[in-house]
Protein backbone atom coordinates (compact mmCIF):
# COMPACT_ATOMS: atom_id res chain seq x y z
CA UNK A 1 0.00 0.00 0.00
CA UNK A 2 1.46 3.36 -0.98
CA UNK A 3 1.72 5.93 1.82
CA UNK A 4 -0.75 8.33 0.21
CA UNK A 5 -2.46 8.81 3.59
CA UNK A 6 -1.28 7.86 7.04
CA UNK A 7 -2.96 6.67 10.20
CA UNK A 8 -3.38 9.52 12.67
CA UNK A 9 -1.63 9.57 16.01
CA UNK A 10 -3.58 9.79 19.25
CA UNK A 11 -3.88 13.33 20.64
CA UNK A 12 -3.40 13.45 24.39
CA UNK A 13 -3.70 16.85 26.06
CA UNK A 14 -2.83 16.44 29.74
CA UNK A 15 -4.53 18.47 32.46
CA UNK A 16 -1.30 20.43 32.97
CA UNK A 17 -1.02 21.21 29.23
CA UNK A 18 -4.66 22.27 29.08
CA UNK A 19 -4.25 24.57 32.08
CA UNK A 20 -1.12 26.03 30.47
CA UNK A 21 -3.06 26.83 27.29
CA UNK A 22 -5.78 28.60 29.29
CA UNK A 23 -3.50 30.34 31.83
CA UNK A 24 -3.03 34.14 31.62
CA UNK A 25 0.04 35.33 29.74
CA UNK A 26 0.93 37.56 32.71
CA UNK A 27 -0.73 39.30 35.65
CA UNK A 28 -0.50 42.71 33.98
CA UNK A 29 -1.65 41.51 30.57
CA UNK A 30 -3.66 38.28 30.88
CA UNK A 31 -4.27 38.05 27.11
CA UNK A 32 -0.81 39.28 26.12
CA UNK A 33 -0.22 41.37 23.02
CA UNK A 34 -1.39 41.55 19.43
CA UNK A 35 0.72 39.47 17.05
CA UNK A 36 -1.02 40.65 13.91
CA UNK A 37 2.11 42.34 12.54
CA UNK A 38 4.59 40.11 14.35
CA UNK A 39 6.76 37.59 12.50
CA UNK A 40 4.97 34.83 14.45
CA UNK A 41 1.92 35.24 12.20
CA UNK A 42 4.10 34.94 9.10
CA UNK A 43 5.92 31.88 10.46
CA UNK A 44 2.65 30.09 11.19
CA UNK A 45 1.25 30.98 7.77
CA UNK A 46 4.37 29.62 6.07
CA UNK A 47 4.24 26.38 8.08
CA UNK A 48 0.58 25.96 7.09
CA UNK A 49 1.03 26.79 3.42
CA UNK A 50 0.68 23.97 0.91
CA UNK A 51 0.03 23.59 -2.80
CA UNK A 52 -3.20 21.84 -3.71
CA UNK A 53 -2.18 18.78 -5.79
CA UNK A 54 -5.50 18.69 -7.67
CA UNK A 55 -4.95 22.15 -9.23
CA UNK A 56 -3.41 22.29 -12.73
CA UNK A 57 0.25 23.40 -12.87
CA UNK A 58 0.49 24.09 -16.59
CA UNK A 59 3.64 23.34 -18.57
CA UNK A 60 6.07 24.29 -15.79
CA UNK A 61 5.64 21.68 -13.10
CA UNK A 62 7.46 22.24 -9.82
CA UNK A 63 7.66 20.28 -6.60
CA UNK A 64 4.53 20.90 -4.56
CA UNK A 65 4.92 22.74 -1.26
CA UNK A 66 3.72 20.60 1.66
CA UNK A 67 2.51 22.03 4.94
CA UNK A 68 4.55 21.29 8.05
CA UNK A 69 1.74 20.70 10.52
CA UNK A 70 4.09 19.79 13.37
CA UNK A 71 5.81 23.18 13.04
CA UNK A 72 2.44 24.93 12.80
CA UNK A 73 1.24 23.14 15.94
CA UNK A 74 4.39 24.05 17.88
CA UNK A 75 4.31 27.72 16.81
CA UNK A 76 0.62 28.07 17.69
CA UNK A 77 0.98 26.51 21.14
CA UNK A 78 4.10 28.59 21.86
CA UNK A 79 2.26 31.78 20.90
CA UNK A 80 -0.90 30.95 22.88
CA UNK A 81 1.01 30.08 26.06
CA UNK A 82 3.68 32.81 26.05
CA UNK A 83 2.60 35.69 23.80
CA UNK A 84 -1.08 36.13 23.04
CA UNK A 85 -4.56 34.71 23.56
CA UNK A 86 -5.48 35.01 19.89
CA UNK A 87 -8.50 33.31 18.33
CA UNK A 88 -6.98 33.25 14.85
CA UNK A 89 -3.95 31.40 16.18
CA UNK A 90 -6.34 29.10 18.06
CA UNK A 91 -8.16 28.40 14.79
CA UNK A 92 -4.83 27.62 13.09
CA UNK A 93 -3.96 25.24 15.94
CA UNK A 94 -7.32 23.56 15.36
CA UNK A 95 -6.37 23.13 11.70
CA UNK A 96 -2.96 21.65 12.58
CA UNK A 97 -4.54 19.23 15.06
CA UNK A 98 -7.06 18.19 12.39
CA UNK A 99 -4.26 17.27 9.98
CA UNK A 100 -2.20 15.54 12.67
CA UNK A 101 -4.91 13.80 14.68
CA UNK A 102 -8.08 13.76 12.57
CA UNK A 103 -11.48 14.59 14.02
CA UNK A 104 -10.25 13.98 17.55
CA UNK A 105 -7.81 16.86 17.02
CA UNK A 106 -10.58 19.02 15.61
CA UNK A 107 -12.68 18.28 18.69
CA UNK A 108 -9.92 19.44 21.04
CA UNK A 109 -9.37 22.55 18.92
CA UNK A 110 -13.04 23.52 19.15
CA UNK A 111 -13.00 22.91 22.90
CA UNK A 112 -10.00 25.23 23.27
CA UNK A 113 -11.61 27.92 21.09
CA UNK A 114 -14.75 27.84 23.25
CA UNK A 115 -12.84 27.82 26.55
CA UNK A 116 -10.65 30.80 25.62
CA UNK A 117 -13.68 32.74 24.39
CA UNK A 118 -15.60 32.13 27.61
CA UNK A 119 -12.66 33.07 29.82
CA UNK A 120 -11.21 36.10 28.02
CA UNK A 121 -13.83 37.41 25.57
CA UNK A 122 -13.53 41.12 26.39
CA UNK A 123 -9.75 41.23 25.88
CA UNK A 124 -9.01 38.50 23.34
CA UNK A 125 -7.21 39.02 20.05
CA UNK A 126 -8.08 39.93 17.37
CA UNK A 127 -9.44 42.94 19.32
CA UNK A 128 -12.88 44.49 19.12
CA UNK A 129 -12.37 47.83 17.34
CA UNK A 130 -14.70 50.65 18.40
CA UNK A 131 -17.53 48.24 19.06
CA UNK A 132 -17.12 46.61 15.64
CA UNK A 133 -16.89 42.81 15.99
CA UNK A 134 -15.83 42.05 12.41
CA UNK A 135 -12.14 41.67 13.22
CA UNK A 136 -12.81 39.66 16.39
CA UNK A 137 -15.16 37.31 14.56
CA UNK A 138 -12.99 36.90 11.45
CA UNK A 139 -11.49 33.57 12.69
CA UNK A 140 -15.01 32.13 12.67
CA UNK A 141 -15.56 33.28 9.10
CA UNK A 142 -12.28 31.54 8.22
CA UNK A 143 -13.44 28.38 10.01
CA UNK A 144 -16.71 28.32 8.07
CA UNK A 145 -15.27 29.19 4.66
CA UNK A 146 -11.76 27.70 4.70
CA UNK A 147 -11.45 25.02 7.38
CA UNK A 148 -14.73 23.45 6.25
CA UNK A 149 -13.10 22.59 2.91
CA UNK A 150 -10.38 20.62 4.72
CA UNK A 151 -12.75 18.40 6.74
CA UNK A 152 -12.96 15.89 3.91
CA UNK A 153 -9.18 15.32 3.85
CA UNK A 154 -9.32 12.97 6.85
CA UNK A 155 -9.23 9.21 6.04
CA UNK A 156 -12.52 7.46 6.75
CA UNK A 157 -11.21 3.97 6.01
CA UNK A 158 -8.43 2.07 7.80
CA UNK A 159 -7.99 -1.38 6.21
CA UNK A 160 -6.05 -3.87 8.31
CA UNK A 161 -4.28 -5.44 5.31
CA UNK A 162 -1.97 -4.09 2.63
CA UNK A 163 -4.48 -4.77 -0.14
CA UNK A 164 -6.28 -1.43 0.05
CA UNK A 165 -5.49 2.25 0.50
CA UNK A 166 -6.78 4.57 3.18
CA UNK A 167 -9.42 6.81 1.58
CA UNK A 168 -10.89 10.15 2.60
CA UNK A 169 -14.43 11.50 2.39
CA UNK A 170 -13.38 13.70 -0.55
CA UNK A 171 -12.04 10.65 -2.38
CA UNK A 172 -15.26 8.80 -1.65
CA UNK A 173 -17.27 11.67 -3.16
CA UNK A 174 -15.07 11.67 -6.26
CA UNK A 175 -15.37 7.88 -6.65
CA UNK A 176 -19.18 8.06 -6.61
CA UNK A 177 -19.12 10.91 -9.12
CA UNK A 178 -16.73 8.96 -11.34
CA UNK A 179 -19.01 5.92 -11.23
CA UNK A 180 -21.49 7.73 -13.50
CA UNK A 181 -18.94 9.01 -16.01
CA UNK A 182 -17.86 7.55 -19.35
CA UNK A 183 -15.36 4.72 -19.76
CA UNK A 184 -12.81 7.19 -21.13
CA UNK A 185 -13.11 9.42 -18.07
CA UNK A 186 -12.78 6.41 -15.79
CA UNK A 187 -9.64 5.24 -17.55
CA UNK A 188 -8.12 8.73 -17.37
CA UNK A 189 -8.89 8.97 -13.66
CA UNK A 190 -7.43 5.51 -13.08
CA UNK A 191 -4.23 6.54 -14.86
CA UNK A 192 -3.96 9.50 -12.48
CA UNK A 193 -4.34 7.22 -9.47
CA UNK A 194 -7.84 8.41 -8.60
CA UNK A 195 -9.94 5.97 -6.53
CA UNK A 196 -12.90 4.08 -7.92
CA UNK A 197 -16.11 3.15 -6.16
CA UNK A 198 -15.07 -0.50 -5.90
CA UNK A 199 -11.68 0.46 -4.43
CA UNK A 200 -13.32 2.57 -1.74
CA UNK A 201 -15.81 -0.19 -0.93
CA UNK A 202 -13.01 -2.75 -0.66
CA UNK A 203 -11.11 -0.45 1.70
CA UNK A 204 -14.22 0.07 3.85
CA UNK A 205 -14.92 -3.68 3.84
CA UNK A 206 -11.42 -4.39 5.16
CA UNK A 207 -11.74 -1.74 7.90
CA UNK A 208 -12.76 -3.07 11.35
CA UNK A 209 -16.09 -2.06 12.81
CA UNK A 210 -14.40 -0.62 15.91
CA UNK A 211 -12.71 2.02 13.76
CA UNK A 212 -16.11 3.31 12.61
CA UNK A 213 -17.59 3.19 16.11
CA UNK A 214 -14.84 5.51 17.34
CA UNK A 215 -14.94 7.66 14.20
CA UNK A 216 -18.70 8.17 14.56
CA UNK A 217 -18.24 9.11 18.23
CA UNK A 218 -15.53 11.66 17.38
CA UNK A 219 -17.68 13.21 14.66
CA UNK A 220 -20.66 13.48 17.01
CA UNK A 221 -18.46 15.21 19.60
CA UNK A 222 -17.23 17.66 16.96
CA UNK A 223 -20.81 18.44 15.93
CA UNK A 224 -21.80 18.94 19.58
CA UNK A 225 -18.89 21.37 20.11
CA UNK A 226 -19.83 23.16 16.88
CA UNK A 227 -23.33 23.69 18.29
CA UNK A 228 -21.82 25.04 21.52
CA UNK A 229 -19.63 27.37 19.49
CA UNK A 230 -22.65 28.58 17.53
CA UNK A 231 -24.48 29.41 20.77
CA UNK A 232 -21.40 31.28 22.00
CA UNK A 233 -21.15 33.29 18.76
CA UNK A 234 -24.80 34.30 18.98
CA UNK A 235 -24.37 35.25 22.65
CA UNK A 236 -21.38 37.53 22.07
CA UNK A 237 -21.90 38.53 18.45
CA UNK A 238 -25.62 39.18 18.32
CA UNK A 239 -26.64 40.42 14.88
CA UNK A 240 -22.99 40.48 13.77
CA UNK A 241 -22.52 36.78 14.52
CA UNK A 242 -21.29 34.87 11.44
CA UNK A 243 -22.74 31.53 10.43
CA UNK A 244 -20.91 28.23 10.89
CA UNK A 245 -23.57 26.42 8.89
CA UNK A 246 -21.28 25.32 6.06
CA UNK A 247 -18.80 23.87 8.57
CA UNK A 248 -21.52 21.97 10.41
CA UNK A 249 -23.18 20.68 7.24
CA UNK A 250 -19.90 19.26 5.99
CA UNK A 251 -19.48 17.41 9.29
CA UNK A 252 -23.01 16.01 8.98
CA UNK A 253 -22.32 14.83 5.42
CA UNK A 254 -19.25 12.93 6.60
CA UNK A 255 -21.06 11.55 9.64
CA UNK A 256 -23.91 10.24 7.45
CA UNK A 257 -21.47 8.25 5.30
CA UNK A 258 -19.71 6.85 8.38
CA UNK A 259 -23.06 5.81 9.88
CA UNK A 260 -24.09 4.16 6.61
CA UNK A 261 -20.87 2.13 6.54
CA UNK A 262 -21.26 1.23 10.21
CA UNK A 263 -24.81 0.03 9.57
CA UNK A 264 -23.41 -2.52 7.11
CA UNK A 265 -21.06 -3.90 9.78
CA UNK A 266 -23.13 -5.91 12.27
CA UNK A 267 -21.17 -7.58 15.02
CA UNK A 268 -20.17 -6.74 18.55
CA UNK A 269 -22.38 -4.34 20.50
CA UNK A 270 -21.69 -0.62 20.79
CA UNK A 271 -20.96 -1.04 24.51
CA UNK A 272 -18.34 -3.70 23.80
CA UNK A 273 -16.46 -1.64 21.21
CA UNK A 274 -16.63 1.56 23.23
CA UNK A 275 -14.55 -0.07 25.95
CA UNK A 276 -11.72 -0.80 23.53
CA UNK A 277 -8.70 1.43 24.06
CA UNK A 278 -8.55 4.16 21.37
CA UNK A 279 -4.96 3.35 20.51
CA UNK A 280 -5.67 -0.38 20.15
CA UNK A 281 -9.09 -0.19 18.50
CA UNK A 282 -8.03 -1.43 15.09
CA UNK A 283 -5.65 -4.15 16.30
CA UNK A 284 -7.98 -5.43 19.02
CA UNK A 285 -10.88 -5.63 16.61
CA UNK A 286 -8.75 -7.49 14.08
CA UNK A 287 -7.81 -10.10 16.68
CA UNK A 288 -11.42 -10.41 17.81
CA UNK A 289 -12.61 -10.90 14.25
CA UNK A 290 -10.31 -13.91 13.81
CA UNK A 291 -11.71 -15.58 16.93
CA UNK A 292 -15.38 -14.76 16.38
CA UNK A 293 -17.66 -16.50 13.86
CA UNK A 294 -18.32 -14.77 10.55
CA UNK A 295 -21.45 -12.65 10.96
CA UNK A 296 -21.42 -10.39 7.94
CA UNK A 297 -20.18 -9.93 4.41
CA UNK A 298 -17.42 -7.62 5.68
CA UNK A 299 -16.30 -10.26 8.18
CA UNK A 300 -16.01 -12.80 5.38
CA UNK A 301 -13.97 -10.55 3.10
CA UNK A 302 -11.71 -9.43 5.94
CA UNK A 303 -11.06 -13.07 6.87
CA UNK A 304 -10.19 -13.81 3.24
CA UNK A 305 -7.79 -10.86 3.18
CA UNK A 306 -6.05 -12.00 6.37
CA UNK A 307 -5.76 -15.54 5.01
CA UNK A 308 -4.26 -14.21 1.78
CA UNK A 309 -1.73 -12.13 3.75
CA UNK A 310 -0.68 -15.24 5.66
CA UNK A 311 -0.31 -17.31 2.50
CA UNK A 312 1.79 -14.63 0.80
CA UNK A 313 4.30 -14.91 3.66
CA UNK A 314 4.27 -18.70 3.97
CA UNK A 315 3.79 -19.67 0.30
CA UNK A 316 5.12 -16.71 -1.72
CA UNK A 317 5.35 -18.74 -4.94
CA UNK A 318 1.77 -20.02 -4.78
CA UNK A 319 -0.84 -18.28 -7.00
CA UNK A 320 -3.58 -18.90 -4.43
CA UNK A 321 -3.22 -15.77 -2.23
CA UNK A 322 -3.10 -13.51 -5.29
CA UNK A 323 -6.26 -15.08 -6.70
CA UNK A 324 -7.96 -14.56 -3.32
CA UNK A 325 -6.90 -10.91 -3.29
CA UNK A 326 -8.31 -10.45 -6.77
CA UNK A 327 -11.58 -12.08 -5.68
CA UNK A 328 -11.84 -9.59 -2.81
CA UNK A 329 -11.39 -6.74 -5.28
CA UNK A 330 -14.03 -8.22 -7.59
CA UNK A 331 -16.46 -8.55 -4.72
CA UNK A 332 -16.94 -4.77 -4.59
CA UNK A 333 -17.17 -4.21 -8.33
CA UNK A 334 -20.31 -3.70 -10.33
CA UNK A 335 -20.94 -6.16 -13.18
CA UNK A 336 -19.88 -3.51 -15.69
CA UNK A 337 -16.59 -2.87 -13.89
CA UNK A 338 -15.91 -6.59 -13.60
CA UNK A 339 -16.51 -7.19 -17.30
CA UNK A 340 -14.23 -4.27 -18.22
CA UNK A 341 -11.45 -5.81 -16.14
CA UNK A 342 -11.91 -9.37 -17.42
CA UNK A 343 -12.51 -8.69 -21.12
CA UNK A 344 -9.85 -6.73 -23.00
CA UNK A 345 -11.29 -6.96 -26.51
CA UNK A 346 -13.77 -4.12 -27.06
CA UNK A 347 -15.81 -6.09 -29.61
CA UNK A 348 -16.18 -9.04 -27.24
CA UNK A 349 -17.11 -6.65 -24.44
CA UNK A 350 -19.74 -4.97 -26.62
CA UNK A 351 -21.17 -8.38 -27.53
CA UNK A 352 -21.46 -9.34 -23.86
CA UNK A 353 -23.12 -5.99 -23.06
CA UNK A 354 -25.60 -6.57 -25.86
CA UNK A 355 -26.35 -10.12 -24.67
CA UNK A 356 -26.95 -8.96 -21.11
CA UNK A 357 -28.83 -5.83 -22.11
CA UNK A 358 -26.27 -3.52 -20.51
CA UNK A 359 -25.80 -0.06 -21.98
CA UNK A 360 -22.12 0.52 -22.80
CA UNK A 361 -20.96 3.62 -20.94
Amino acid sequence: MSPKHKHFTQLTVTTAEWEHLLAPISEDAPTGESLRYDQTYDQIKEARRYDEPSLPQGDWKTELKKANWEDARYLCIEALTTRSKDLQITAWLMEAWLHLHGYQGLKEGLRLFISLSEKYWDNLYPPIEDGDLDYRLSPLVWLNEKLSTQLGHVPITAPTTNDAELYTFNEREFAWWLDNRSSEEKEAAKAEGKPTRSQFLTSATLTPRAFYVHLAADLQSVIDYTDQLNQLINKYGGEQAPSVGKFRQRLEDIQNIVKAILKEKPGETEDDTETIDEEEAVLSSSRAQRKAPIRSRDDAYRSLAEAAEYLVKTEPHSPTPYLVKRAIKWGNMSLTELLMELVNNEQDLAAIYNLLGIKDK
